[in-house]
């Protein structure tokens, strides 16, 4: 009698083959932790095209692992990157050149649109097959997605602009691409100037939105040139500079007729520069409840001191979102000092996950009522259910 390489003692039949151990491969992807962890960091950037387009399962590996990397340098940095910055990668790799396209062209057609290897041409977001490659800079490949009867719309000139790629929007424009105000706004976005200045003097349209990001992002040559050739800014362009932590931008603005709203305060609040909320407050800037909460919600509590013990208004809502976000110093500071609160705590709390400030808002007075149980149960919350039970919170009756 023969013998298996599993031990059973006889040949397996084809009605028991599930049995057998699966191929070393089958092991491997059930493992995403080891490809995450180990594998994808030690390939080059040439082979990040192939792995994410080798079937559903491992592009969502490499879209995991880029979101790990991204979440990585946020923490690292203390700033917010965009996801494009990582997705990129993979997308700069498959259109780096047209024997690359090819192959990524052939897995499209092999999987399928709804697989998620990667774009459709009928959408506007970043897998907007020739704003890619637009942004990718090729126009090698941006002819051969024509020439595949990709389409091409407004995203594809604001793709080369978003990477500032002037000679591949001049090509595109040359060759009947049409743009909007987008394409503007998307320099603006990445302070490429010169890109800009040619898109204006050509007749592209722009909007406040250019004013606004180049002052988010800290773009202040583009700025000036822009107010000197006529584009119109609002009160966003202020709030932006303020978001950016970008005081002299904000100064010069406001220098220039650009005009403050409260969005201004709880922009700085919100992002965590005293510094400036400090100097709009002194040059006249408004603010509202707006600014108590946007601090709350990013857990800047001692810009939430400064606001409040200067005279910046609270609501319910400002302990509300500390119980939201799971920041229990802020929620202690201002119930301590006379924030108002009410049941809608403890069911925030509950819905977050958060038993610790359940806890804390329970031992400290705050009420309840049936919504604490049923916020815990809708979110899978069940130890918070089952806390909450043990010590009397209401429910409703099982039958109704």
């Amino acid at each position: 009698m023969s013998t298996s390489p599993c031990g059973s003692g006889t040949n397996p039949s084809s009605a028991n083959k599930q049995k057998l151990a699966p191929p070393a491969e089958d092991l491997l992807l059930d493992r995403p932790d080891i490809w995450i962890g180990n594998i994808l960091p030690c390939l080059g950037l040439g082979h990040y095209a192939y792995i994410g387009a080798v079937n559903k399962q491992m592009n969502h590996l490499y879209k995991e692992y880029c979101d790990k990397q991204k979440k990585k340098e946020e923490e690292e940095s203390g700033e917010s990157t965009t996801v494009d910055t990582h997705y990129e990668t993979y997308y700069s790799v498959a259109f780096y050149n047209v024997a690359c396209a090819e192959h990524w062209h052939c897995q499209r057609l092999q999987y399928g649109n709804d697989n998620d290897l990667g774009c459709t041409e009928d959408s506007e977001d970043f897998c907007d097959v020739t704003k890619t490659i637009a942004s990718v800079g090729s126009i090698p490949v941006l002819k051969w997605a024509l020439d595949k009867e990709y389409p091409w719309n407004g995203m594809t000139c604001a793709g080369a602009a978003r990477k500032g790629h002037l000679d591949v929007l001049k090509w595109a424009r040359k060759h009947g691409c049409p743009w909007n105000d987008l394409t503007c706004q998307f320099a603006a976005y990445g302070g490429h100037l010169e890109l800009l200045q040619w898109a204006h003097e050509n007749g592209c349209d722009w909007n406040t939105i250019v004013c606004s990001a180049a002052a988010r992002f800290g773009h202040f040559a583009l700025l000036k040139w822009a107010r000197t050739h006529g584009c119109p800014w609002n009160t966003l362009t202020c709030s932006a500079a303020a978001e950016g932590g970008h005081l002299e931008i904000l100064k010069w603005a406001r220098e220039n007729g650009c005009p403050l709203s409260a969005n201004t305060c709880s922009s700085a609040a919100g992002s965590g520069h005293l510094h400036i909320l400090k100097w709009a407050r002194e040059n006249g800037c408004p603010w509202d409840v707006a600014t108590c909460s946007s601090a709350v919600v990013h857990g800047h509590l001692e810009i939430f001191k400064w606001a409040h013990e200067n005279g910046c208004p609270w609501d319910r809502l400002t302990c509300a979102f500390a119980a939201d976000y799971g920041h229990l110093n802020i929620l202690q500071w201002a119930h301590e000092n006379g924030c108002p609160w009410d049941k809608d705590i403890c069911a925030r709390a509950a819905r977050a996950g958060h038993l610790g400030i359940l806890k804390w808002a329970r031992e400290h007075g705050c009420p309840w009522d049936e919504s604490t149980i049923e916020a815990a149960y809708m979110h899978g919350h069940f130890e918070i259910v089952d806390w909450a039970r043990e010590n009397g919170c209401p429910a409703r009756d099982e039958e109704e």
